[in-house]
This record gives structure tokens, sequence and C-alpha cells, in this order.
């Protein structure tokens, strides 16, 4: 959800491997991250390691909550 979010902020990361994150740790990856192995609660030296095209963004919560709200928002209109 996280790296949907900051790919759908910025398109131009769009088919590139994509971590939430740092080099000292990996909160989630894209599709595209995990087919080199890159995942959830890696270091992200560990991730870099695998992916040397690995594309780091630092985590924003805050956006995360506001989007998650909205997408509920959406929910509930289908299922009250």
């Amino acid at each position: 959800f996280y790296a949907a979010v900051e790919i759908r902020d910025n398109p131009s990361l769009k088919g590139k491997p994509v971590a939430i994150g740092g080099m000292g740790m990996i909160s989630t990856a894209n599709y595209e991250a995990r087919k080199f192995g890159v995942r959830s609660a890696m270091p992200g030296f560990m991730g870099k390691k695998l992916c040397p095209s690995l594309i780091f963004v630092r985590p924003n919560f805050k956006k995360y909550t506001h989007v998650a709200s909205q997408v509920r928002e959406i929910l509930r209109d289908y299922d009250p």
C-alpha cells in the first residue's frame, strides 16, 4: 500500500523497483523489487545488494493515514 501511494504521487517510479524505508530498514517493497528478493523488514543495504537499481522512498505515514481514510470512505459507500 505504501509503495502504491508513492508511485501514484510520483508516476516516474512506475515499473521501477521501489522500497519504502532506507538503508537501515525496509518497511515494504513493490512487486518489481520483490522479483529481486527484496522484502519487508529487510535491512536496506541487503535490499540494495539484491537489487542495485532499488529506489528508496522515505516513509510518510501521515500521507498513508490520510489515503487509507479516503479508501475506507469509498468502501463505506459499498459496504456500510
